[in-house]
C-alpha cells in the first residue's frame, strides 16, 4: 500500500510514496543558505540517475520544501485546470496553512515531467503546473498529473533576474544534481546554475 507522507504531524493525502519504493539515499545539502535533508526513494537499489524515483527535501523545523515523484505511469485522464487548481490550493493549505496565506496565484502551465524506466524507455507524465508567488518574494508550485495525482510540489524557490534563471539549488532534479557533481552538462535556463 502506498505510504502517505506526514508533515509536522499532519497527514498529506495528496503526497504519496509508492508502495514498492524504499529510502536509498539521504544527504544533507544547502538550499538558499539553509541546511536541508534530501531523501531519495526508488523501487530498487543502488541509486539510478534519471530512473523512477521520488525525492523529498526537508527544511528546518520539519517543513517539507519539495516533493517530486518521477515514477508516475498512468492511463487516468488529466483533470481539468479548475480541478487541478483546487487540488494545488488544498495541498498548499494542508502543508502549511500559515505560509499558504501569503500565496498569490500566478498561472497554470501544461508541462511534462519524464523519467527513464528499467528497460530504458522514456516515460512522460503530463501535468498542470500551478504556480504561485509568495509575499516573501519566492515562487511556489504544485504539479497535478493524471487522475488528479500530485507529482510535484515546491516552495521557497528564488529567481535570479540578472541571469534569467532559477537561483535556488535543485537537489530534487537529477539533471541539475549530475551537473553539480560534474557528471553531466549544465541544464539550460530556466534551471539554476549548477
Amino acid at each position: 500500500m502506498p505510504k502517505t507522507i506526514e508533515v509536522l504531524g499532519v497527514t498529506q493525502p495528496n503526497l504519496v510514496i509508492p508502495d514498492n519504493f524504499q529510502l536509498i539515499a539521504a544527504d544533507t545539502r544547502l538550499r538558499n543558505g539553509e541546511t536541508v535533508r534530501v531523501e531519495r526513494y526508488q523501487p530498487y537499489a543502488p541509486l539510478v540517475w534519471l530512473g523512477p524515483h521520488l525525492t523529498l527535501v526537508w527544511g528546518e523545523k520539519g517543513r517539507l520544501i519539495s516533493f517530486n515523484d518521477f515514477s508516475v505511469v498512468s492511463r487516468a485522464p488529466m483533470t481539468d485546470q479548475e480541478t487541478a487548481r483546487r487540488i494545488a490550493r488544498e495541498t498548499m493549505q494542508r502543508l502549511d496553512s500559515q505560509y499558504a496565506r501569503g500565496l498569490k496565484y500566478l498561472r497554470t502551465d501544461y508541462i511534462v515531467r519524464s523519467f527513464i524506466d528499467n528497460v530504458h524507455q522514456r516515460n512522460d507524465t503530463p501535468t498542470w503546473w500551478i504556480k504561485y508567488g509568495h509575499r516573501n518574494g519566492s515562487y511556489n508550485w504544485v504539479a497535478v498529473g493524471p487522475g488528479g495525482r500530485v507529482v510535484e510540489f515546491e516552495r521557497e524557490a528564488l529567481w535570479d533576474d540578472a541571469h534569467n534563471r532559477r537561483a535556488t539549488e535543485e537537489w530534487n532534479f537529477d539533471n541539475w544534481v549530475l551537473a553539480r557533481l560534474g557528471k553531466g552538462p549544465q541544464p539550460d535556463p530556466p534551471e539554476a546554475l549548477a
